[in-house]
């Protein structure tokens, strides 16, 4: 009977790590997904408006990044946008066309699945945050993109 009860415990631990790192596996998706379409958009919108392309830039990569499988309304929050010039390490305040900026989205993901959101957030070698009860790891994506 014991060995059964190890057993079953064994098995639900393992299941439920299958399920976390899935969902991991996918929010890493949904970021590097979220960093293109928010550099494009950031290109066609930067020469006429540069306040408001990275606005809009913003906007899209926190909605990719709610709207994720495992995303929630709270981890839109967790998002942010990084944009540098190629050459310079100072923050750009306008764009002209065919200049090169990189963005860098960093998002924020909850590991949610019971008893193995601690085990994985002890063990994992990226940047995390505990906030009571929640933990978070941090996502990361770079993209370069020109001004049109």
């Amino acid at each position: 009977m014991m060995e059964f009860l190890v057993g079953c415990s064994v098995l639900l631990l393992l299941a439920m790590g299958t399920i976390q790192l899935s969902l991991l596996w996918s929010g890493q998706g949904a970021v590097e997904t979220a960093a293109h379409f928010a550099a494009r958009k950031f290109a066609l919108h930067a020469r006429t408006d540069f306040r408001k392309a990275k606005a809009v830039a913003l906007a899209e990569a926190s909605s990719i990044c709610l709207h994720r499988f495992g995303g929630r309304w709270g981890s839109a929050h967790l998002t942010s946008i990084d944009f540098s010039r190629q050459g310079t390490g100072t923050p750009p305040q306008s764009a002209r066309a065919g200049e090169a900026f990189c963005l860098r989205l960093t998002h924020w993901v909850e590991l949610c699945v019971p008893w193995v959101n601690r085990i994985l957030y002890a063990i994992a070698p990226v940047k995390k945050a505990r906030i009571n009860e929640q933990y978070f790891l941090l996502l990361q994506s770079s993209r370069w993109v020109s001004v049109e």
